[in-house]
């Protein structure tokens, strides 16, 4: 029987299947340990973020080492975590962790895996696609992942600036899965030393509303980053 020139996908071909869901990890094997930094009890809230800072010392490293691995503070002032998570042989904890942590708690697979554990290894992951897409010329806003227009570039293929995010489950008893969100956001550019230069020349009255929002925009940024990475 011939088949219809106007055939209507019915989804019982595989070309009409299509997935946001993508798995991961097997939680198999997988090990963790939780370092853990005593600062200054009376150190305020919004602390310098420097690079000797032990705790984003060794952060830094582990990213750098591709290891999964998340930062969050504790209830005990001053009390900092870094959380590792691995697969097969330890990493060289010499070279990644700064000497003033120390070593609290570790576990394996077989062990269990908690609810709060299952919830930083989501976030450690969160963090190593974070770094992936930022060496891409993604930002972050809030939970979406945008590419900036370039300067001279012009709005016309906007399939190449479509946002993602990412929501993590446990499928079965161990596989690891990202549910992806895309969407298409207003197009973005970065701000440069020339959209600040225009601003604080221009006679309109709306100056001193782009100050404003420069300013509201900034403070949002720093505390955004604090609430997120603790």
């Amino acid at each position: 029987e011939r088949m219809s020139s106007c055939f209507v996908p019915n989804g019982a071909s595989l070309e009409d299947c299509h997935s946001n869901i993508f798995c991961l990890a097997d939680l198999t094997g997988i090990k963790w340990r939780r370092f853990v930094w005593q600062g200054p009890t009376s150190s305020p809230i919004l602390f310098p973020v420097t690079e000797e800072d032990p705790i984003l010392c060794s952060f830094s490293r582990c990213l750098a080492a591709d290891v999964l691995s998340v930062w969050r503070r504790h209830h005990t002032p001053g009390r900092r975590e870094l959380w590792l998570f691995w697969w097969g042989d330890d990493p060289s904890f010499a070279e990644l962790i700064h000497n003033e942590l120390s070593s609290e708690e570790d576990g394996e697979w077989e062990s269990g895996l908690s609810y709060e554990c299952r919830t930083l290894l989501f976030k450690a992951i969160h963090n190593l696609l974070e770094r992936c897409l930022m060496n891409r010329g993604f930002v972050r806003i809030g939970k979406w992942f945008v590419k900036p227009y370039q300067k001279e570039e012009k709005i016309i293929n906007k399939s190449e600036h479509l946002s993602c995010a990412f929501t993590f489950f446990v499928h079965g008893d161990s596989n690891v899965c990202t549910s992806v969100e895309i969407a298409q956001h207003q197009p973005l550019q970065r701000l440069g030393e020339e959209h600040l230069s225009l601003a604080q020349q221009s006679s309109s009255p709306l100056q001193g509303e782009i100050r404003r929002q420069l300013s509201q925009f900034i403070s949002n940024y720093f505390t955004y980053q604090v609430s997120t990475h603790s």
